[in-house]
């Protein structure tokens, strides 16, 4: 038996976001075939891809209309910001952190949006495993600034990994959000071990490549599938199911 979308699933925004899908892979694969093959960085087509990722953030606030387009769209320009900084222009650092901050302060306000009070417990419990975190490492290697920065982001990333997977069983908008940032941390797990002979550890060559290679392998599809999670309220999913179920009744 042969199923057919009906024409209710060929809504555009559905159309937008699988041309969206669709560019971006083609873009994941020409820059891996790149990085693999020639030792220059081809940075700004990976960049373009993070750019295509907030383009797409901003047109779902003209479909969804809602409060979480506006949140999502917000967190992925801090995030172009970062990737500017950090990775386009290698240098502002401090800069680079301090934006990818608020991006994942406002992925922890998307999460609990219509559930303030809530969010409250989980900003204190952060905030005492960073400050513990933070005052650790201070201790053993000297206070700086982005040891501060990196301490906060580390936890919020990580402390909003562990919710929207708590989450999951509410449709999946919510999956391809955890989903998301489940790479998101893989690919600052690469970044760390990237840097890591600033504490001390040192990688061969091979491995130093390989993990280097690793950070856009895991990196694009998390910035593609948190704006593939604009789907409002798992409306487009729904839309699939019941055009599917349509087809095998008949």
């Amino acid at each position: 038996m042969i199923l057919k979308l009906n024409k209710s699933q060929l809504t555009p925004k559905n159309l937008i976001l699988a041309a969206f899908v669709l560019v971006e892979t083609v873009i994941y694969i020409i820059f891996n075939v790149l990085s693999a093959r020639q030792p220059e960085d081809p940075i700004e087509l990976k960049y373009a891809g993070i750019l295509l990722c907030l383009v797409i953030s901003a047109v779902m606030i003209f479909f969804n209309r809602d409060a979480d387009a506006i949140i999502a769209t917000a967190a992925m320009l801090f995030t172009a910001v970062s990737d500017l900084f950090i990775l386009v222009l290698d240098d502002y650092f401090e800069i680079g952190l301090a934006t990818f901050i608020v991006a994942h302060s406002l992925y922890l306000y998307r999460l609990y949006r219509g559930r303030e009070k809530r969010i409250w417990i989980s900003v204190a419990v952060r905030a005492v495993v960073a400050a513990v975190m933070i005052g650790v490492c201070c201790g053993l290697c000297g206070y700086d600034l982005l040891i501060v920065e990196a301490g906060i982001y580390i936890v919020l990333l990580f402390g909003n990994c562990v919710e929207t997977l708590i989450m999951c069983n509410r449709g999946l908008k919510n999956v391809l959000f955890a989903i998301g940032l489940l790479l998101f941390l893989g690919c600052d797990v690469c970044v760390g071990f990237k840097h890591g002979a600033l504490v001390g550890v040192y990688l061969s060559e091979r491995v130093y490549n390989f993990v280097v290679y690793m950070i856009w392998v895991f990196y694009l599809p998390s910035q593609v599938l948190i704006t593939c999670a604009l789907l409002r309220k798992g409306r487009c999913y729904k839309e699939l199911i019941n055009g599917l179920q349509e087809k095998e009744s008949d």
